[in-house]
């Protein structure tokens, strides 16, 4: 028996079904991560077995007005999703089919749910969902990452809720629907779709400190925690440590949204340092080599965040689920500039916990509203509150709390 995991989408879909892959080869178990060939080298450095699928995160995010108008409501988000989806889906199939045996686990994240499902029922493997979020069904707000949308009436919220895990189960339908039909299997709706994975475990993969366990999760859901990536033991080079040496500086960064990022966002981060007196290092953007930008801005190129952090006076990022975490891990002061999906609830939460203050869409960032961030994160506030969150976040083990899950729940 092994286990594969579907880490179709992002970095922040990959890092962590890579990390946990890992884990379970030290354990003895066989694990195959299957996702975007260019996150195969990432894979490899967290010492996980690694199936790559033609396509790019690129092919999502490639910047024109009408993807920015669409990207900037969860409609919009939803469907450039199925868009992108579906043009993976030949090639994604593929790989899932070629790898995946009649004994083994399959784990899959909300965009390839459908796909696990449907090997499981073809083939009678075991399956489980992975979120790194508050994404199963609750009317907790703190607890559900569209809490801007219950009213505090049950009824209305439960249902709300339920819809949201439906849309969520089925955001990328031409998956579902290819691997289906290669497996002989009929369409179904997206509720049953969703009645059909939810009679398999659900894993919430985020810290109880980020999301709080909710007392009206389906009984099949499980918290085990953030599958925080091993300890990286860099050197960095000489520019980013002199640059470190030479005084405080913060982190800026958009993550995979960095792909949006053009000459104009690198040009707003220079004008924050320079009306904030901060200094910066920020991620190089395409087209730009890492290097200095001006005397207070420094881009960098791919550098661990668990090394990187701890090392700042603050974090700006988009918000994602992973960098959320290794900010808070990290013990210093962080604020979203959230782009859409998950990201507003991972900024309403550090602001909630106390590590920074309130976020901003990157939508509505201007050089001046940055500035304003770069200032707020050295309150002494939210250096105390960054201090004592870090140490609740870093007390725990999600990594070996997933794995006792797993045995728990008899999927190996």
């Amino acid at each position: 028996m092994g286990v594969v995991l579907l880490g179709l989408g992002s970095r922040g879909d990959v890092q962590p079904m890579a990390v946990l892959a890992a884990a379970l080869a030290r354990a003895g178990v066989e694990a195959r991560v299957v996702g975007l060939s260019e996150y195969a080298p990432l894979a490899a450095g967290l010492g996980a077995a690694y199936v790559p699928v033609a396509g790019s995160v690129a092919d999502a995010m490639r910047r024109t007005p009408t993807r920015e108008l669409l990207g900037g409501t969860p409609p919009g988000q939803a469907l450039l999703l199925r868009r992108w989806g579906a043009g993976l889906a030949d090639a994604f199939a593929d790989a899932v089919l070629a790898t995946v045996r009649r004994d083994d686990l399959v784990l899959a994240g909300n965009l390839a749910r459908g796909v696990a499902t449907a090997v499981a029922e073809a083939h009678g493997v075991k399956m489980a969902t992975v979120v790194y979020t508050g994404q199963a069904p609750t009317t907790r707000p703190e607890s559900f990452y569209f809490h801007r949308w219950l009213t505090g009436w049950p009824p209305y919220d439960r249902w709300g809720a339920r819809q949201n895990w439906i849309l969520a189960t089925n955001v990328a339908p031409a998956l579902t629907h290819t691997i289906r039909g290669r497996l002989g299997l009929p369409r179904r709706s997206a509720a049953r779709e969703t009645e059909a994975a939810d009679t398999h475990p659900t894993l919430v993969a985020a810290s109880p400190v980020v999301v709080p366990p909710a007392p009206d999760w389906a009984g099949g859901v499980h918290q085990t925690g953030w599958l925080a990536p091993p300890a990286s033991a860099l050197a960095p080079d000489a520019e980013l440590a002199a640059f470190l040496h030479a005084g405080p500086a913060s982190y800026v960064g958009f993550g995979s949204f960095g792909l949006f990022s053009t000459r104009r966002e690198l040009d707003l981060i220079a004008a924050a340092a320079t009306a904030s007196g901060r200094r910066i290092v920020t991620p190089a953007i395409p087209g730009v080599a890492p290097g200095p930008i001006t005397d207070a801005v420094l881009a960098i190129g791919s550098v661990p965040h668990d090394w990187l952090f701890p090392r700042l006076a603050g974090v700006v990022h988009h918000g994602g689920a992973g960098t959320t975490h290794a900010g808070l891990a990290a013990g210093v002061p962080s604020v979203a500039v959230p782009f859409g999906v998950d990201q507003p609830y991972h900024g309403w939460r550090l602001h909630s916990l106390g590590v920074g203050p309130e976020p901003v869409r990157i939508q509505r960032l201007t050089a001046a509203r940055l500035a304003c961030l770069l200032v707020a994160l050295e309150r002494a506030e939210h250096r105390r509150g960054a201090t004592e969150v870090g140490e609740r976040v870093r007390d725990e083990d999600g990594v070996a709390v997933t794995l006792a899950a797993l045995e728990r729940l008899r999927l190996v």
